[in-house]
């Protein structure tokens, strides 16, 4: 590798996810995105303007007539109802979501990041850089770096990144890839800290991110905490844009409610941190976690919640502890993410309901809540093998009707999300969840039914396992053993 030294995170998109924002707005935008953009406006508007002329000429009468439109559609307007109702309670809950104050430096408790890097290249180096440049107090961090057996330069970049460290990065190479859950176990292994925060490989935080991830953990009640994702490479096309919107509902704000109860039901692999003392006792479980017969390579991050939840620690959401990951920008992998992250909800709401069905409580509201969730969220994960085929008879019977009425209430439903973006980011970009819905209906509608299918599949498939840069292990760092399972703390005096 050339004398290359690691560059520090772009401070540009670090510095804040609203100030990205505004950046992107003020850019010019591609002539495509403009009329996408317009277009998309004014279906909004032409299909509120029909629901409402909908309603002034509805005659429910054809309904009773008709057998199976009426079935149909008294079906339809009972999900439409306990959904609206769903989102009403998550809505209240919300609204009462407060974050944990910071603690002062002194208060901090001693915190271990672990780094898991697999085929990353480069951009782990920026990951660590970016932990490093945080402001938690530097007598109370520790950092340490795992390679996972990568077949690229991965590893190269761990060590110069520990180089310029000045001894603050402590590296672990795994000759033999094992997984992402292998590589957090054996950083987990060796760290000291009282709070363990994971960060992605390809995901970068804010200066204050780790002092505000530790703060919840002033009460000893808390085992967990989610931290808040954000797409840092929104410019790389229109699925990044869309994700990023799909994400401040369905991660940021529903986060925020399933904070309240205390039950986050997902701690996010790109910023989230764990007491030590509460994950320690379910490490072999969790990394010996088999599903159907098969180890577990997938769903690292939901299984240990999950756990944790059992154990009946709290596992909340620190809305501003912020981190920024990037997003496929192919149509391909996007379904491959969406395919592995569905599995895993599938394997372990199966799993939960199993526990938490079990206890009967009618007056611990957090657990009704936790059930709830659960069960809402297991039906969701099930009805498109019902509306799929329901979809499809429509639309051979009439197409045009099919489309027409699809579009309307797709549009209808999008209002949620991007209402809640445009409060909290943009109004202009709030648009993008009414494009997702529309590009969801044909393009991911299927992706519930293959991941329930074939939930008992681990492959990750996000991850390029072909060496396209491969160094010799004798070029890397020579003063660095690189042998299996092996540590090393570089430290260089300039």
């Amino acid at each position: 590798m050339k004398n290359e030294s690691v560059e520090k995170p772009d401070q540009s998109v670090i510095v804040g996810y609203e100030e990205d924002i505004l950046a992107t707005e003020s850019r010019q935008e591609p002539r495509a995105i403009k009329i996408t953009k317009a277009v998309t406006w004014i279906v909004v508007v032409a299909s509120f303007i029909c629901v409402f002329r909908s309603f002034s000429l509805m005659n429910f009468g054809t309904f009773v007539s008709n057998g199976f439109t009426f079935y149909l559609t008294m079906f339809t307007v009972l999900i439409s109802f306990v959904s609206l109702a769903y989102f009403l309670l998550q809505s209240i809950m919300a609204f009462f979501y407060r974050e944990a104050p910071d603690l002062s430096d002194k208060e901090l408790p001693r915190c271990t990041v672990i780094v898991p890097a697999f085929n990353e290249g480069k951009y782990v180096a920026t990951t660590l850089m970016s932990v490093l440049d945080s402001d938690y107090p530097a007598d109370k961090l520790e950092v340490i770096a795992v390679n996972d057996g990568s077949k690229d330069d991965t590893w190269d970049w761990i060590c110069k990144a520990a180089e310029q460290s000045r001894g603050r990065i402590t590296t672990k190479n795994l000759i033999k890839n094992g997984g992402k859950r292998r590589a957090l176990y054996e950083g987990i292994k060796i760290a000291t800290g009282e709070v363990i925060v994971t960060i992605d490989s390809d995901s970068a935080i804010t200066k204050d991110a780790l002092r505000k991830i530790a703060s919840p953990f002033a009460n000893p009640k808390v085992g967990a905490v989610a931290g808040n994702i954000r797409v840092t490479n929104r410019g790389e096309g229109i699925i990044p844009k869309m994700l990023d919107v799909a994400f401040a509902f369905g991660f940021e704000f529903i986060r925020c409610a399933q904070s309240i109860i205390g039950s986050v039901l997902c701690t996010p692999g790109a910023l989230s941190a764990y007491r030590l003392a509460a994950i320690q006792p379910l490490m072999e479980e969790w990394v010996n976690q088999t599903f159907m017969g098969r180890p577990s390579g997938i769903g690292e991050d939901r299984a240990i919640t999950s756990m944790l939840i059992r154990e009946n620690w709290r596992v909340v959401f620190q809305h501003n502890a912020i981190a920024f990951t990037k997003m496929p920008v192919t149509y391909r992998n996007v379904c491959k993410m969406l395919i592995r992250w569905t599995r895993s909800d599938v394997r372990e709401n199966i799993i939960m309901l199993n526990h938490v069905l079990r206890r009967f409580e009618p007056l611990n509201f957090e657990l009704l809540g936790l059930q709830l969730n659960l069960v809402l969220q297991s039906i969701a994960l099930l009805l498109p093998f019902l509306f799929i085929p329901m979809a499809l008879y429509a639309f051979f019977v009439s197409p045009i009707s099919f489309c027409y009425y699809t579009v309307i209430g797709t549009i209808v439903w999008s209002v949620i999300p991007a209402i809640i973006y445009a409060i909290r980011y943009s109004w202009k970009e709030s648009v993008w969840s009414y494009i997702y819905g529309l590009y969801s209906i044909p393009c991911l509608s299927w992706i519930c039914v293959y991941s329930v299918i074939t939930m008992q599949n681990s492959k990750w498939m996000t991850r390029p396992t072909t060496a396209e840069q491969l160094p010799a292990q004798s070029q890397i760092h020579p003063n660095i053993q690189s042998v299996a399972s092996s540590t090393a703390t570089v430290r260089i005096e300039i």
